[in-house]
């Protein structure tokens, strides 16, 4: 599972975690796939809109991203770790080198191509001819090779590092300090290197291993790796080999990019493009007053507000990602490179754990504050996914008094009296939440789950008092805060579904901290070459499954992400739908406006 140019990582959330809402990721184009549809929740996918009207020469298009927080501004592929910094560098073009094909593998209409060797354990990428650095410097295999020699690094602090390119040849002993070079990774010529895995599995098809994006190496080359997150060539002057560069930031609120002169695929329809971060209280405001071209990407919550608007249309579809509850296990071993479950935190029981997932009421949260509009998740796999959605898996399903039943014969008994029950010593019990700022519906949705917590006897309470700056939440939940007991976030996806990134050992991601020998197994069973049988895929996932979600309760899945942008009818045409077969997406670079300036709705 790709968590950095599948755009993805932590984030999500800001937008509302609970409301099914999704981010698109740029290395897919529009990832995003019109099956697996829930006829129940009320959601149908609107991937194409289409205006009337002749494009305009020049224009500035301009993008609304829906933030509670500023933006942190680290346009770095090995570096950048939340949403809003992806989702930046995806519209500008820093992200998404290679498309993606229907079956959301690693396709070959893009600035890279790679041809996969099974037999041999290798993978060849071959980069387009024309591909070129915003500076006119070529981009060579170079530059993914300086990939590899950053997250490697031991003096590397990001989150890269995993069991991802543990599996390239030669990586680990570059880590360790073994070697100063990765034995695995080898250059064949300018625009071609060859890349060697110890295990060819099949997650490979997806990526695993293999950078979405190149890093410039003639920049990064000269800056010592533990000072790369805060160089200028990350925070002030990045370099794109995308439609467009940016080149002006105002820290944390706002870029403004114009047109790559040395675009491999020619000149932006639109030269100009300017992004700036909204408060989602605002949002539906400054989209009726012509502020924004494109709102990207809101949650259902907002979903009938933005349907009243008569200046702009609701593009709309299913997308790789879901937001979930989970617990802290154990904490991450830094020098080991993975997580230790202790086997005495206080949420180690599992028949804790369930009755919590039994108190989920997601119909509830969907009808109320979501405008029906969510897609209620009881597996770890969202519906885009059709191949190894099962319809069939119940998962934990909400019972109230089922959990009062599991939480009694587990021993966490009310002693004194006073409707919260104690723990299995008789000693008061705390469970310490913590969930992030958010849309209109973030509070409520959170003070709706204590209550129900507090219906079957348990005494949870936000951790703070109050929901967390999106920032300062996930320094909390990586740092493994000993205040956090349980938790609310979101995954992205992005279009490659195997999760070992985010539940491996070895992954910074598994913030749960929660490992085991069965698991390990599990999640190899996942990427073994057996799964090109899509009867045995589809049962791996479903074992990962009921493992996670309903025998131990590590994860408690609540909905499936969508994404869903407001497009202005100036726009000639918006379309976030799979690529086909042998076909190019439709990129950013193929945006139009028509009128001077976005359409008010009067």
């Amino acid at each position: 599972m790709k968590k950095a140019s599948k755009l993805t990582a932590l984030a999500l959330a800001s937008l509302m975690i609970l409301s099914g809402c999704g981010a698109k990721t740029g290395k897919d184009g529009k990832d995003s796939k019109d099956s697996g549809k829930k006829e129940e929740s009320g959601f149908k996918p609107n991937p194409v809109v289409e205006n009337e009207g002749t494009p305009i020469e020049n224009g500035t298009i301009k993008i609304g991203i829906i933030a509670e927080s500023p933006f942190k501004g680290v346009f770095h592929e090995a570096f950048a770790n939340d949403n809003f910094d992806m989702t930046i560098m995806n519209w500008v073009g820093m992200g998404g080198f290679f498309d993606g094909d229907p079956d959301q593998k690693l396709g070959n209409t893009g600035l890279g191509k790679i041809e996969f060797k099974k037999e041999e354990k290798k993978a060849i990428i071959t980069i387009h001819e024309k591909a070129t650095w915003s500076d006119g410097v070529p981009v060579t295999a170079k530059d993914f090779l300086r990939y590899y020699l950053i997250i490697g690094h031991p003096d590397y602090e990001g989150v890269r590092f995993g069991t991802d390119y543990m599996n390239v040849v030669g990586m680990q002993e570059y880590h360790d300090g073994k070697s100063k070079e990765v034995s695995g990774v080898k250059i064949l010529s300018d625009k071609s290197l060859e890349i060697s895995f110890k295990e060819f599995d099949h997650s490979i098809y997806w990526g695993k291993g293999i950078p979405f994006n190149p890093v410039p190496d003639h920049v990064y080359k000269d800056i010592p790796v533990k000072e790369q997150a805060t160089a200028d060539a990350t925070r002030k002057h990045p370099l794109s080999f995308g439609p467009y560069v940016i080149k002006e930031i105002v820290p944390g609120q706002q870029v403004i990019a114009e047109a790559n002169p040395y675009y491999a695929f020619g000149k932006p329809k639109t030269p100009k493009m300017e992004i700036k971060a909204v408060p989602s209280a605002q949002v539906v405001a400054a989209a009726k007053s012509g502020e924004y071209d494109i709102i990207d990407t809101f949650g259902s919550d907002l979903y009938e507000k933005f349907a009243e608007l008569k200046n702009g249309k609701i593009a709309s579809n299913y997308y790789g990602g879901y937001g979930y509850i989970s617990f802290k296990l154990g904490k991450w071993n830094k020098e080991k490179n993975e997580v230790v479950t202790d086997p005495n935190a206080k949420m180690a029981d599992k028949n804790l754990r369930k009755a919590m997932a039994m108190a989920v009421d997601r119909d509830t949260v969907n009808k109320k504050l979501q405008n029906n509009l969510s897609i209620p998740l009881y597996q770890l796999i969202p519906p885009m996914f059709s191949t190894i959605y099962d319809n069939n898996f119940e998962g934990i399903k909400y019972d109230l008094e089922g959990a009062k039943k599991v939480l009694d014969e587990a021993g966490y008994k009310d002693t004194n009296g006073d409707g919260i029950r104690e723990d299995k010593n008789g000693q008061p019990l705390k469970i310490n939440f913590a969930a992030m700022q958010g849309g209109a519906t973030q509070e409520p949705t959170v003070q709706f789950l204590i209550q129900q917590w507090k219906a079957i006897g348990l005494d949870v309470q936000l951790v703070t008092g109050r929901l967390i700056e999106f920032n300062s939440f996930y320094e909390k939940i990586e740092k493994d805060d000993p205040e956090i007991d349980a938790y609310m976030g979101g995954w992205s996806t992005g279009s490659n579904p195997d999760p070992t990134g985010f539940y491996g050992r070895h992954e910074v991601y598994n913030f749960q901290r929660f490992a085991s020998p069965e698991l390990d197994k599990l999640l190899a069973n996942i990427v073994s070459l057996d799964n090109t049988d899509p009867n045995v895929r589809l049962q791996h996932y479903k074992d990962l499954s009921k493992y996670l979600v309903v025998d131990e309760a590590i994860v408690i899945p609540t909905f499936s992400h969508t994404t869903k942008s407001f497009v202005n009818n100036r726009v000639k045409k918006y379309d976030i739908s799979l690529p086909k077969e042998g076909q190019a997406p439709f990129r950013n670079s193929d945006l139009e406006l028509t009128k001077e300036s976005p359409e008010v709705d009067k």
